[in-house]
């Protein structure tokens, strides 16, 4: 199943791939959640190979994803890949310069189910698309936003 949405960002394409790259932010982001995020090469600049266990419940269950980069090409290109029991999910993150100033960023997640109940679950979410999409969308839209201010806070540090 193939979930998809973009949005444009007021921020040159480099700076962009830059603010998408500090996973630092997205980990605490992701902690205030409630959500245990473990990097296990802290030591080492996030690149091709960079991997983290992460531990949520979902619906009362406690879930284990081991998720990695196996893309990191800037100023384009994201990809993770994400394994937890039952399913593999592929996040893509493409930036498209539009100007100079301006950059549109596209999500692009895909998951596979690998068991009868994962199969339930992706097939229970194709009845809700409308409603995963538009959040989804929401979500994007409320990140780029967060990219913009960050953005806006480094240009007047530097200033």
């Amino acid at each position: 199943m193939k979930f998809e949405a973009k949005d444009d960002v007021d921020i040159p394409i480099e700076e962009a791939f830059d603010l998408l790259s500090d996973y630092d932010v997205f980990e605490r982001m992701a902690m205030r959640r409630g959500i245990d995020v473990r990097r296990h090469d802290q030591d080492q600049p996030v690149g091709v190979g960079s991997s983290w266990t992460v531990n949520f419940d979902w619906r009362g269950k406690k879930i284990k994803m081991d998720a990695k980069v196996v893309k990191h090409q800037r100023p384009d290109v994201i990809q993770l890949e994400s394994v937890m029991p039952g399913m593999d999910v592929d996040v893509v993150f493409d930036l498209v310069a539009l100007s100079r100033k301006r950059t549109r960023m596209s999500i692009q997640i895909e998951s596979a189910a690998k068991t009868l109940p994962m199969r339930l679950l992706l097939q229970s979410l194709k009845l809700a698309r409308g409603n995963i999409d538009r959040r989804l969308q929401d979500r994007v839209e409320a990140q780029c936003r967060n990219m913009e201010e960050r953005y806006a806070q480094k240009m007047a540090v530097d200033s």
